[in-house]
């Protein structure tokens, strides 16, 4: 069996070199493939420098954003390769543990109506960031991080993957549109997994492997590019998959965040969100 690991590169070419190398697998066969997204001579210089001369690269001069970045991928590998089976989508900031992919793909093979399946996911100091995405549709809001104990730490079906990485079947990939290019990046994974799910597939938790991320290498943790899209497309994700008698409930954590930033006087990010929430209104897609 041979999985393609699909991976975007901006701005994270300190990082990829360390990803690249972390996958050990004596289970399955792999290929990576990577998007330097945004691509310049110097970004790809040290890109090839961090990666060596092995790896197969796909240059970008445009930054298509991750949504649309994630797709041309696709669509190259689908065309290029005719045993493409399975798609892993992996963040450049992210290491694999030994025989993931292994792991991963004996749990989504195990189950037909499986569509994708994520594993553990770890900060780099060792703490939870993802163990099953869940979606509070009375609330309106996506928890990426579940510590709630009536979830035990086995496998399980969850509302969303997560993005850093994921295992997909290829053929319900394509089935039901790839990611939503809409959105340029952020909340592509809540999206895909409710196309998964309307077409009658489920989404998996596998605890048994892991990963450690360094996390929002690219956009920053805090930065009003990040707050505006994050805003924007929750705002979209809940306009669209939510229940339409509670419209102004999709508005309720972006005036929470307002509320955050104003206690801490960060006015960059309330301007931010402001224009996110101004996008969500007026149905604003695309890149910013």
């Amino acid at each position: 069996m041979k999985i393609y690991i699909l991976i975007i590169n901006y701005k994270t070419e300190d990082l990829i070199g360390d990803a690249v190398r972390s996958f050990k697998e004596k289970d399955v066969d792999t290929h990576i493939i990577i998007l330097d997204n945004g691509s310049t001579e110097e970004s790809y210089s040290a890109l090839r420098n961090a990666i060596g001369e092995e790896i197969e690269v796909i240059r970008n001069e445009k930054n298509l954003g991750y949504s649309a970045g994630a797709n041309y991928m696709a669509e190259y590998m689908q065309k290029t390769y005719d045993d493409a089976e399975y798609i892993f989508f992996f963040n450049p900031d992210a290491i694999a543990t030994e025989n993931m992919l292994g792991i991963l793909y004996k749990t989504l093979s195990t189950y037909p109506n499986a569509a994708a399946v994520s594993p553990l996911l770890y900060d780099m100091d060792g703490e939870i960031e993802f163990n099953g995405m869940e979606i509070d549709w009375k609330g309106c809001k996506i928890h990426n991080i579940s510590h709630d104990l009536e979830y035990p730490n086995k496998m399980r079906e969850i509302d969303s993957f997560h993005g850093c990485a994921v295992l997909i079947d290829t053929n319900k990939f394509f089935e039901v549109g790839m990611f939503n290019e809409d959105l340029f990046i952020y909340y592509d994974e809540p999206f895909l997994s409710m196309e998964f799910k309307e077409k009658g597939y489920i989404c998996l938790y596998e605890p048994s492997t892991e990963v450690y991320h360094h996390g929002s290498q690219s956009s920053g943790n805090d930065s009003p590019f990040k707050n505006h899209l994050l805003t924007r497309n929750h705002i979209m994700f809940f306009k669209k998959y939510g229940t339409s008698k509670r419209f102004l409930c999709s508005y309720l954590k972006p005036l929470r965040m307002v509320i955050f930033y104003l206690k801490r006087l960060n006015f960059k990010s309330i301007q931010a969100i402001g224009i996110g929430i101004i996008d969500g209104l007026r149905g604003k897609t695309g890149a910013p």
